[in-house]
């Protein structure tokens, strides 16, 4: 089985994710990426409710592909499979939030679930040794720097809560979507690598 269009979908996914905010916050009317969060689009009742849900559904079925294709990719690579288990995090967390929507009791539910993300980068930073992995070390390094950006949410200050508390949880989503990325091209750089080896 070719293991790359399982490893694309690690870019298709972040893709739509940020093409459904910006479509979506044009839907909504009333919406600053700057200062709401993300779920604010898909909270119950907005005009961008229904297609909120439908691209964060689309993010959970291709994350379940994706997270396949690494399974596979590190079987074939040799590599430690336990990071890839930290991106369960994020079909639970998509598949939570498509559905129950904003303003369900539920919704902040799955929240803590989205560490697993932030382990299973530190994990391939530390678990992927060899000269050959050294870039999607380096780069699952960049994207938990980036990921842990959200702590800023926790600094007692007014003007960080009122008004910049979407683009701080961007930063993680920024961060996911870096590691996304960052594996699916390595992977299938090094897997390109490793055939054409094979074929000498």
């Amino acid at each position: 089985m070719d293991t790359k269009p399982l490893l694309y979908t690690g870019i298709i996914i972040p893709i739509i994710f940020w093409l459904s905010t910006i479509v979506c916050g044009f839907i909504h009317g009333n919406y600053n990426h700057i200062s709401n969060t993300i779920s604010e689009l898909g909270a119950i009742g907005t005009k961008s409710e229904s297609l909120m849900e439908t691209f964060t559904l689309l993010c959970t079925v291709l994350s379940v592909f994706f997270m396949a294709g690494l399974f596979i990719a590190c079987s074939q690579l040799q590599l430690n499979i336990l990071p890839v288990f930290g991106v369960i995090g994020f079909p639970v967390m998509f598949g939570w939030a498509a559905i129950f929507h904003s303003g369900n009791h539920l919704h902040s539910a799955s929240g803590p679930v989205f560490l697993l993300l932030y382990i299973g980068a530190l994990l391939s930073v530390i678990l992927w040794r060899g000269d050959s992995f050294t870039q999607i070390r380096r780069l699952s390094l960049l994207s938990l720097g980036i990921m842990l950006l959200i702590f800023i949410r926790f600094i007692p200050s007014a003007t960080i809560e009122n008004n910049y508390t979407g683009l701080i949880q961007r930063f993680a989503h920024l961060g996911w979507s870096v590691w996304f990325i960052s594996m699916a091209a390595c992977f299938i750089k090094l897997l390109n690598s490793k055939q054409q080896h094979q074929l000498k």
